[in-house]
């Protein structure tokens, strides 16, 4: 298959030869999506219940689309190569992250950095993950699942403090082709909302299908739930 139609088929709703392919990523939810890809160079927040809305299948996908683009758009990259966003960070403190899931996603584990800091870290290892500007996605569990000994809040870390993490985290990431995913409890309590520039909320509605509602937008492009398969 002939590069354009490649990466045609990974996001219909881009085009080509434009701006768009620098500002969005190809993502199997671009149809709920206001842009129709995941947004780059800034942070997003997936929000669903107890870690159980398929935040993780997204992130994972988020993943695998970098790498294939990347390999796409530069051809071979060599291993030992950081350029064209092909490395991929998951910061996972539950170690809840396991090798058949990364693979049955089409992330090439060999460019996923895994990272498993204890609660307390998580945000200082996100900032410097995004101050690094090597990833072309960055993803970070907030949410302990249930049965999950986290040691701290049964539902993972508290977010009350975390607008100023996700404000260094967007400044170390403008203007750069890198996206920030933040996986969070939608049920869990907190002070105010993070300032993210897109929140998506998830849950899952049946074998295969997961419900996506936009529920911030940095341009007010709020939108119903929408239903997409996960092939």
């Amino acid at each position: 298959m002939a590069l354009p139609a490649t990466l045609q088929a990974l996001h219909p709703k881009l085009k080509l030869g434009s701006t768009d392919r620098a500002k969005v990523l190809p993502l199997f939810l671009g149809e709920a999506l206001p842009d129709g890809g995941l947004p780059r160079g800034v942070v997003v927040e997936l929000a669903s219940p107890r870690a159980l809305g398929s935040a993780t299948t997204v992130a994972l996908r988020a993943c695998a689309s970098a790498q294939a683009e990347a390999r796409l758009r530069g051809g071979p990259v060599s291993k030992q190569s950081w350029v064209g966003g092909a490395w991929c960070a998951f910061v996972d403190p539950w170690s809840t992250l396991h090798a058949p899931a990364v693979l049955a996603h089409g992330v090439d584990p060999e460019r996923l950095l895994v990272v498993r800091p204890p609660p307390s870290a998580i945000a200082r290892v996100l900032v410097r993950l995004a101050e690094s500007r090597v990833f072309g996605v960055i993803a970070v569990d907030t949410v302990a699942a249930p049965g999950v000994d986290a040691g701290v809040e049964p539902l993972g870390v508290s977010l009350d403090r975390w607008g100023t993490v996700v404000r260094r985290v967007a400044l170390a990431v403008e203007n750069t082709d890198t996206s920030v995913i933040v996986m969070t409890d939608v049920l869990a309590r907190r002070s105010m909302p993070l300032p993210v520039a897109l929140r998506l909320e998830l849950d899952r509605r049946g074998p295969g299908l997961v419900q996506v509602r936009v529920a911030k937008d940095r341009y007010g492009r709020v939108a119903p739930p929408a239903l997409v398969a996960v092939r």
